[in-house]
């Protein structure tokens, strides 16, 4: 596929001086959508194509209008949806803030990592919550390089691994994508509540959503994964969309603040070039633009997405079996899917 080792380099080291931006949050249209069909079938008939596709799910004007699954996926089907967990631990952050477990986004890191971590530097401390959720904590990190996100996940205790690293920028300037300093918004979230970041998300996200028992991995220190691992379903994910594109609501039911839905709504950083159909990130959202307005979306390793476009009153969810899979086909079938969606799914409302 053309420009796809290109892309997955940059979009992974995240090496790029990028300049801070603030976007206006979507403006919302109350016109009637209309659905052309006919474009509809032709886009499944698409999906088809995708090998490794397992589900594609389209959620319009209060309902699921269309799906298909695929390769043993299902409705109900839990699947690790690999990054997609930075966009839930993002909801998780704006809980615990609505519930004053935490003070803001702006409150430094180091008032619950000092506690457990007594050598973290004043630098690192100094890191805020918001810098962390927009991936420009400054700490030194090559996502794909040696201090990546596979030697992070296998070292003996990933907070210290993290926090052991240099930085490299000043926090908030440099957009790099980060899995292992993400993480620590669970150790934050974990800390803050004293509950782990699992039983923190089922008592004040999956319950209220009406999701059952998920599974979530752990790091060696038995904090849940911030970065990956969450297994949810597809029609999880179409919940999860829904708290995007209504305010933070679920069924008339306030779940997280507006305000936090508004921040994640209105990109805090420029990715420039780094990621394909986007060219802002929020707070663990993507957010992009086309002829149909702006839309935010979770992002998964090897094609697993939740994008939401409110012009459109529209959710896209889609997975893919990444595990066993080449990461040059795992990009693929990623770029493939998202350019699915972007341009043919899109395309047939108006």
């Amino acid at each position: 596929m053309k420009n796809l080792s290109k892309y997955r380099m940059i979009l992974l080291t995240g090496l790029l001086l990028l300049n801070f931006i603030s976007c206006s949050e979507d403006n919302i249209t109350n016109s009637k959508i209309t659905v052309n069909n006919e474009k509809l079938e032709a886009a499944f008939g698409e999906a088809q194509q995708i090998e490794n596709l397992k589900s594609f799910v389209i959620y319009h004007n209060g309902k699921i209008i269309k799906e298909a699954f695929f390769n043993e996926g299902g409705s109900d089907v839990p699947h690790d949806v690999r990054s997609v967990t930075k966009s839930v631990i993002s909801l998780l952050v704006g809980i615990a803030i609505d519930k004053g477990f935490i003070q803001s986004a702006e409150q430094p890191i180091g008032d619950y990592l000092r506690p457990i971590y007594s050598d973290i530097s004043i630098e690192k401390a100094n890191i805020k919550i918001s810098h962390l959720l927009t991936m420009s904590s400054g700490i030194e990190w090559y996502e794909l390089g040696g201090i990546g996100y596979n030697d992070w996940i296998t070292s003996s205790n990933q907070v210290q691994f993290v926090l052991d690293k240099p930085l490299s920028a000043q926090p908030g300037q440099i957009f790099n994508y980060n899995s292992g300093a993400l993480h620590l918004l669970s150790v934050i979230i974990s800390q803050a509540s004293e509950m782990s970041t699992m039983d923190f998300a089922r008592k004040y996200l999956f319950a209220p959503l009406d999701i059952g028992k998920r599974n979530w991995s752990t790091d060696k220190q038995g904090y849940n994964n911030g970065s990956a691992g969450l297994q949810i379903t597809p029609y999880d994910m179409v919940k999860i969309g829904q708290l995007i594109l209504n305010g933070g609501e679920y069924n008339g039911k306030k779940i997280v603040s507006p305000e936090w839905i508004k921040q994640i709504r209105t990109s805090k950083i420029s990715t420039n070039t780094s990621m394909p159909f986007a060219n802002g990130y929020s707070y663990c959202w993507w957010r992009g633009q086309n002829s149909k307005g702006n839309y935010s979306f979770a992002n998964g390793y090897g094609g697993q997405f939740i994008v939401v476009v409110p012009n459109l009153e529209l959710i896209v969810v889609a997975t893919n079996k990444w595990s066993g899979v080449s990461s040059t086909t795992a990009n693929e079938q990623w770029y493939r899917t998202m350019d699915l969606i972007i341009t043919k799914i899109l395309a047939a409302f108006h």
